[in-house]
């Protein structure tokens, strides 16, 4: 980082409530929230980017985080519920036999492609419908690790059924 430690430990103590403030008001849970402002601050301490104004610039961050995390989770709820939905409203048996082999195709790329942390996190997030933060503490790990788990594993899998179109 272009700062000091001296110079880091300023940036983060005067912004770091304003911070979790509105990362707690974005998100509604404590521990989320403290995941989210951490990584936030971790990525501009191992960035070597100038920063002209840098209150700003975290504020600017740690919203953009939020978004991007409330964005997945309503991601991840209409996945589920369209996947219910299909087979449900499908009257025509091909189509029902296609749709089923589309989520057998996918649990079976599930279980051969990622890893086995890949995996229980697909699990609990996208099976059972568990938060990033339920998530993390079945699993005995932290949100931002829930988090990388999927980003990895969504990677991996849009990577496979990408090449197979």
């Amino acid at each position: 980082m272009s700062h000091s430690l001296q110079e880091f430990e300023q940036i983060y103590t005067s912004n770091v409530a304003r911070c979790m403030r509105l990362a707690m008001s974005l998100l509604g849970d404590e521990d989320e929230a403290r995941d989210l402002v951490q990584d936030v601050f971790l990525k501009i301490w191992e960035s070597d980017v100038e920063i002209k104004n840098i209150e700003a610039f975290v504020i600017r961050s740690v919203r953009n985080a939020c978004l991007d995390r409330l964005s997945s989770i309503d991601v991840r709820q209409r996945l589920r519920q369209r996947m219910t939905i299909e087979i449900e409203t499908s009257e025509d048996p091909s189509e029902v036999e296609e749709i089923e082999q589309r989520h057998r195709d996918v649990r079976n790329a599930v279980s051969e492609l990622l890893t086995k942390r890949e995996q229980q996190v697909i699990g609990k997030v996208y099976t059972e419908g568990l938060s990033y933060k339920d998530t993390a503490s079945k699993l005995n790990v932290s949100v931002s690790m829930v988090n990388k788990c999927l980003v990895s594993a969504m990677k991996t899998l849009r990577n496979h059924f990408k090449a197979r179109h």
